[in-house]
């Protein structure tokens, strides 16, 4: 399937993360990393230890807030979330223009300024006299002054310009932008009456679920006491006992409940349902009226802002600034909590990751009790089914986590990443704690869930083996920046930067090519300090085919392939 026709999750574009070490020096984590993720992928990142896999995991989960560019969300919609920054970026459209406008003709003033000190300085003689010499210094410095300040100025105003574009595209250029404020603020009404209708289809949904619950535990509940006295009777122990304990007060809770009055209820949810969901709907069918009138505005009384606005390359970059996801910087602490269950993690050690003084099933049910109205029965049939689905008993319900094996504690930490229905989930070295073996009962088991709910994984390893049979795309990483980004297969056939393949050929052969040196296939050299990267391409220290211009130039993230990117100058043709 091509990537246009799948369907986006996440977009980071220009992400970046640095660690204040102290002042004006700062730790280089992330660097303008910009990527898309698309639902059901398997989405690998490898590179060496220190190369920013993990940290760029957190800041997508906003656990490291970033320190710029963006990370778009678009597993829920706005409607679901209804955040407060929409509008309040709405109300902001009228600024971003104005200051644009100030910051770019004040940068055209300090042109004039720099343009009269030059031709002032034209007049001296800098090998004349010492007194020409000096003032001829002096200029120099003031007109270096004024053209930075220009410079920044200018900056400035394509900033304002770009972060008005993430609410309306290029409509941030036109005469109307207060209309167009207007017409989206009318919008945004219509997105919370559709939140509002979208509360109550969820408190309806989970009194249906409820219902049902109840309905299948009176139906199978004797059933159940039946099996675990069975087992009881030929292995005992003290889970099954509590097991037992817990069965008895579920037939004792559900021994007077009426399964058609029950029945008929879910009946009248069922309809109440079908309504809410058609409010919904009209809502929705409101809101895209009012955007598509604003947009009907696109192109028309461009002001003449910067030199650029003119540019119909430029407005098409402006469009393509168009969040329609939610940017999860600019959610409010309780808006990303709502989120937190859409986003999970799985951790390296599975052990360090559970409670040794609380059981499995505890564990996994807290994330339910904390996020959701589950009632205490509901949660615990839930519970029960996730143990079963990543192939645990339903009596390791009551195990603690000194009692299981290490792919056993692994299986416990994806049954709590998966308990809340997540759309996206980060494998922080998921993996590589864990026995050869074990490691690929868990791939497995995975896989399997990424097929039956589509999920979609951001794979942090250092193994290359794994990453190659397991992901769909890979990204390799160094030094905080991307480095090469293609299809699995494409990766390993065609490598195209320095780096990736230098991973490559460190990865252990049974056939060992007695042609080559050793010292040929092995990187030297060490890491540069993310505190002070080198300049030019952060590789460059280590690269055998490092060319002049790898040592004072930055090579872009340029398209060599269809959907394979690389970040070398190798591939420019101009070089």
């Amino acid at each position: 399937m091509s990537e246009n026709n799948k369907k986006l999750l996440i977009s980071t574009r220009k992400l970046k993360k640095y660690f204040p070490v102290k002042k004006g020096v700062n730790l280089k984590a992330v660097n303008d990393v910009s990527l898309k993720i698309y639902e059901g992928e398997k989405f690998g990142v490898v590179g060496e230890s220190g190369c920013g896999k993990s940290t760029l995991g957190r800041v997508i989960l906003q656990l490291y807030p970033q320190t710029s560019g963006s990370c778009v969300y678009y597993g829920k919609s706005i409607q679901e979330l209804n955040p407060k920054y929409i509008q309040k970026e709405i109300n902001h459209l009228k600024a971003y223009q104005s200051n644009a406008i100030k910051y770019y003709q004040d940068s055209l003033n300090l042109d004039n300024k720099a343009k009269a000190l030059n031709d002032k300085r034209k007049e001296l003689d800098p090998d004349g006299s010492s007194n020409d010499a000096k003032k001829y210094d002096k200029i120099s410095r003031e007109i270096a002054k004024i053209e930075f300040d220009s410079k920044e100025l200018k900056k400035n105003a394509s900033r304002q310009l770009r972060e008005g574009s993430r609410t309306v595209g290029s409509l941030i250029l036109c005469e109307n932008i207060e209309e167009i404020a207007h017409l989206f603020t009318l919008a945004e009404q219509e997105v919370e009456k559709a939140h509002e209708c979208l509360v109550k289809y969820k408190d309806v949904k989970n009194k249906f679920d409820e219902n049902n619950v109840t309905i299948h535990q009176k139906i199978n509940i004797s059933q159940w006491i039946l099996e675990i006295e069975e087992k009881d009777a030929k292995e005992p122990s003290d889970e099954n006992k509590q097991r037992l304990h817990d069965l008895k007060q579920i037939k004792k809770r559900v021994e007077n409940v009426n399964i058609d009055q029950l029945t008929n209820e879910n009946n009248e949810l069922e309809l109440e349902l079908k309504k809410l969901s058609d409010k919904i709907q009209k809502h929705h069918e409101i809101e895209m009226s009012y955007c598509d009138k604003a947009f009907s505005f696109r192109g028309k009384n461009i002001l003449n802002i910067t030199e650029r606005t003119m540019d119909p390359a430029y407005q098409k970059k402006l469009d393509d600034n168009y969040e329609t996801g939610l940017n999860l910087n600019k959610l409010t602490k309780e808006e990303m909590r709502v989120i937190r269950s859409d986003m999970q993690m799985i951790f390296q050690d599975p052990a360090a990751s559970l409670d040794p003084r609380q059981t499995v099933g505890k564990a996994i049910e807290e994330a339910l009790a904390i996020n959701t109205d589950m009632k205490p029965q509901l949660r615990r049939e839930k519970t029960m089914d996730l143990l079963g689905k990543v192939g645990l008993k339903r009596e390791h319900y009551y195990s603690y986590p000194h009692a299981l094996s290490g792919g056993q504690k692994q299986r416990v930490g994806i049954a709590r990443a998966i308990a809340l229905e997540p759309s996206f989930i980060i494998l922080d070295e998921a993996v590589s704690a864990l026995d050869v073996s074990v490691q690929a009962q868990i791939l497995q088991l995975l896989n399997n869930l990424s097929q039956e709910k589509n999920l979609t994984y951001f794979f942090i390893t250092h193994d290359l083996g794994v990453v190659k049979h397991f992901c769909d795309r890979i990204m390799v990483m160094y030094l905080g920046n991307v480095c090469e980004m293609a299809s699995s297969d494409e990766l390993f056939h065609h490598t195209l930067h320095p780096y990736t393949q230098s991973l490559l050929d460190a990865v252990p052969r049974l056939r060992v090519d007695e042609t080559k040196k050793l010292e040929d296939d092995v990187l030297q050299g060490e890491v540069p300090s993310p505190i002070n990267p080198p300049n030019g391409c952060p590789f460059h220290t280590r690269c055998k085919k490092c060319m002049t211009v790898c040592q004072h130039k930055r090579p872009e993230l340029m398209e060599v392939f269809p959907n394979h990117f690389v970040a070398c100058h190798l591939f420019n043709k101009e070089n």
